[in-house]
């Protein structure tokens, strides 16, 4: 199962600048054990100013914020 969470890294007056995560669970067992493994991987930066929101990838280019599956209560404005 894995989904995309964000986080705010930095909030002021004027900035806020947020991480967007894919964050995956995975089940396995093995010889009567169960395991649960867990990874949080980064995808983007989003930057909120107060005219503009823009997101970055990790490689600091302009990636497109509605193809980034954010949480429907992550705030945009």
């Amino acid at each position: 199962m894995a989904s995309v969470r964000s986080r705010t890294l930095f909030s002021d007056q004027k900035l806020t600048v947020s991480a967007v995560e894919s964050l995956e669970f995975r089940v396995d067992r093995s010889n009567h054990a169960r395991f649960l493994i867990g990874s949080l991987t980064p995808i983007a930066i989003i930057v909120t100013e107060p005219d503009r929101t823009y997101a970055l990838d990790l490689d600091a280019q302009p990636v497109d914020i509605g193809g980034l599956g954010l949480p429907a209560d992550f705030n945009l404005e």
